[in-house]
């Protein structure tokens, strides 16, 4: 076990860059942090609260990314306004996001750049790879991924090219911390850049991965305790089934923002995860070897470089007992199964449909407006441009009129 204490700072300007990895309990640690933002800023700490989704945002903004197709004013600048905000702060500041980690080279000295000043500490999240490993299969089907889990792990091995190896590439890009944190601390000591192991599923304490995060950057955990729930939960194993035979029929008929909407946020999150007794996914059995050799290299990798480790670097070594020695496999789902839950999912759906028809209606009583009117308003809001296109056809289709009218 590893000493959880910090070496010793000089400048009171620092900035903990939490880079991910996915799936390791982000969400979770942002979830804290934004509820407890108040509270952290009381004991000097700065997470900054930027706009909606900043860091989000940010974090594509110093790529150079869209979103859905979403660019201009929604992503752009959002970088430079959060570094803005945490130069102005006398203190310690938290700038978190996984989607970080995917930072080229290039990307990085950007960022080192426009952080010149600061004492940048490079702070890694993460867990053992037979949690990953599930994990990060659930979260591409939740993004309109189609792969069974079979030709997953597959992909996962880099056996051949008979599995598209797109996901396998976004995969152990994440998840090869030693790669991640080689492009991320070119030019920092070993010493500001940390480590902080998720404990493993037993672990007493449920925040556990919150104390020692807080830790890391200079909080007592007992000062500003958790005192949340935690955020994006698990689909089982027949939801993620369900999720993926959905996709395959809607990938080609949804836009990116209707899905990530309806399908994503809603129908994975607040119905599918909220089903109870749903069967956890688990790597088979026959995976265990190559997965274990695989933790151990990044693990030795690691401990190699010398960072500061949070935790212990052995619970990134998956351990197999209880339900791990003989899972269902993943792809096991039956069609009683998958058809129970597409019953709770049309069920989900009709009462998010009802919901939203009964707004509508209180929105059209308060203004005085029909549904169409109410959404051609809203639409409006939303697609400026298209509006004055709108605007403009229609004051087009009026002259016509009146021409022919006039003849």
């Amino acid at each position: 076990m590893t000493s959880p204490s910090l070496p010793t700072v000089e400048n009171s300007q620092r900035v903990y860059l939490h880079i991910g990895a996915p799936k390791t309990g982000t969400s979770y640690l942002q979830h804290v942090m934004a509820r407890k933002r108040s509270q952290l800023l009381e004991l000097g700490l700065l997470y900054p609260k930027s706009d909606n989704e900043g860091h989000f945002l940010a974090a594509h903004d110093l790529r150079g990314l869209d979103y859905y197709g979403i660019s201009g004013s929604k992503i752009a600048g959002t970088w430079g306004r959060l570094v803005a905000e945490v130069c102005a702060w006398d203190g310690p500041s938290v700038i978190s996001h996984e989607m970080f980690s995917l930072a080229d080279a290039d990307t990085v000295r950007r960022a080192m750049r426009d952080l010149d000043g600061l004492e940048v500490h490079i702070v890694m999240t993460a867990r053992d790879l037979a949690r990953q490993i599930p994990a990060h299969w659930q979260e591409d089907i939740k993004n309109r991924g189609l792969l069974t889990y079979a030709d997953y792990l597959h992909s996962l091995k880099r056996i051949d090219d008979t599995v598209n190896p797109f996901f396998a590439n976004i995969f152990w890009e994440y998840q090869n911390l030693p790669d991640v944190l080689r492009r991320w601390t070119a030019d920092i000591s070993p010493e500001r850049v940390h480590i902080v192991t998720a404990p493993p599923r037993d672990a007493a304490g449920k925040d556990t991965l919150w104390m020692r995060f807080a830790r890391t950057v200079g909080i007592d955990p007992e000062q500003c305790p958790a005192d949340v729930t935690p955020r994006n939960p698990s689909m089982g194993l027949v939801e993620t089934n369900l999720l993926r035979r959905l996709n395959a029929k809607i990938i080609d008929e949804m836009n990116g923002p209707s899905y990530h909407n309806m399908i994503k946020h809603y129908l994975a999150v607040n119905v599918l995860a909220a089903r109870s007794g749903s069967v956890p996914l688990r790597l088979p059995a026959e995976e265990h070897g190559w997965v274990t050799e695989q933790a151990k290299e990044i693990v030795h990798e690691l401990r190699e470089a010398k960072y500061h480790v949070v935790g212990d670097l052995e619970e990134l070594i998956p351990v197999w007992e209880g339900d791990d020695t003989a899972p269902r496999h993943p792809d096991s789902a039956t069609d009683a199964e998958l058809l129970d839950a597409s019953i709770d999912a049309l069920v989900g759906i009709l009462h998010r449909l009802d919901n939203l028809r009964n707004k509508l209606h209180v929105m059209q009583k308060r203004n005085g407006l029909s549904p169409t009117k109410l959404a051609a308003q809203r639409a409006a809001r939303r697609y400026p441009k298209l509006a004055v296109t709108a605007r403009a056809a229609t004051a087009f289709s009026r002259r016509m009129r009146n021409r022919r009218d006039t003849r």
